[in-house]
């Protein structure tokens, strides 16, 4: 039967999460959480994601860095955070699940922002 989150020590939550957050390009960590769950945390940073999209989309990059700055309201080039966190009374299964379907891709967590950008290129 899995187990709650909230019931593994350090060394499994830890392979828990390097076993199926797996794949993604960006810069990231986790952290245990009070209530015995976790969060993961990704860091956007803007300048990158400006060169990748300008990459697949044949745009310049000043006009992907303009829609980013549009579409995501960031007003400058400095890395965010991006986080996520799974309860605490979530089960072993659940959480490998989450985990696995948040780093399908290479953009992590940030995947969502990555498509809202190139799709505002699409149709600006």
């Amino acid at each position: 039967m899995p187990e709650p989150l909230h019931t593994l020590m350090a060394d499994p939550m830890m392979a828990l999460v390097h076993d199926n957050f797996t794949g993604v390009e960006a810069r990231w960590w986790w952290e245990r959480r009070m209530s015995g769950g976790i969060e993961v945390c990704q860091e956007l940073d803007p300048e990158t994601m400006s060169r990748e999209v300008a990459a697949r989309t044949g745009k310049e990059e000043a006009e992907v860095q303009r829609i980013i700055e549009e579409e995501l309201g960031l007003e400058d080039e400095e890395p965010v955070v991006l986080t996520f966190e799974i309860a605490g009374d979530a089960t072993t299964v659940a959480a490998a699940r989450m985990l696995r379907e948040r780093s399908s891709e290479p953009e992590g967590i940030a995947v969502g922002l990555y498509r809202r950008v190139e799709d505002a290129l699409k149709t600006g």
